[in-house]
């Protein structure tokens, strides 16, 4: 009966300790999830905002709006010239008051009217008409490629801000238990139970931890006004 009693309490202690080992890896794994997503920075990411972003640079950023205006130019000046045709003909009048003579010794009296024919405008003018389609061509051609570099410029800018906030998520959170550290350091030290040296060194951590945070919000700050530069416009205004 003993033997039987002491197996069973060894089979009950046997099943709480795998017991607890069950529930220490599952923390421990539960523990490295939560510190795996909060120094991705891919939860932080917002591809529709990304695209609102994309399209207040395209509409607000000066050079996409020259660019558009090229296009513009380019397509009145094809439309003028085609519609100038008139220009191949002078339409002129000469008024003589008296009889008088020309070159061809034939008298001349009253209003003289005479039309004449440009005929190497009439030649090169589906040459002009050409070349303006070929400059609208080029202007659009312009513009489209612009689009697409200040397009990778937002998503540039963009993914760099999020990385500065994911950074500076981090160091906040090791600067908070840098901070922790210290003060039960130092309250170790001032009852004796910590060396000056240990004081010393979480003091120096605590203090590279909050300058590293002061790091972070200045490049937060810096990749902010320069995401703004492009879409021409507060990160806050754009919803």
């Amino acid at each position: 009966m003993a033997f039987n009693s002491l197996f069973a309490q060894n089979k009950q202690v046997f099943k709480l300790q795998v017991l607890k080992g069950f529930l220490l890896i599952l923390l421990l794994t539960a523990g490295k999830v939560e510190l795996r997503a909060q120094e991705s920075m891919l939860p932080e990411l917002s591809y529709p905002y990304l695209e609102k972003l994309i399209f207040a640079a395209k509409q607000n950023y000066p050079r996409m709006k020259a660019n558009q205006h090229r296009v513009s130019i380019a397509e009145l000046n094809l439309r003028r010239t085609k519609m100038s045709w008139l220009d191949f003909f002078t339409l002129s009048a000469f008024y003589s008051p008296s009889t008088s003579v020309t070159l061809t010794n034939a008298t001349l009296t009253g209003v003289q009217v005479g039309l004449f024919i440009n005929f190497a405008q009439i030649i090169q003018k589906p040459t002009a008409i050409k070349l303006g389609k070929e400059e609208v061509t080029l202007a659009r051609l312009q513009y489209d490629e612009y689009a697409l570099t200040i397009e990778a410029q937002v998503k540039d800018r963009y993914f760099r801000y999020i990385q500065q906030l994911t950074t500076l998520r981090m160091r906040t959170q090791t600067a908070l238990d840098a901070d922790l550290i210290f003060k039960q350091v130092k309250y170790k030290f001032e009852r004796g139970e910590d060396t000056f040296e240990n004081y010393s060194k979480a003091m120096t951590q605590n203090a590279d931890m909050k300058q590293r945070v002061i790091d972070s919000e200045g490049q937060i700050l810096i990749a902010k006004s320069s995401l703004e530069e492009l879409v021409g416009k507060k990160l806050e205004e754009i919803k």
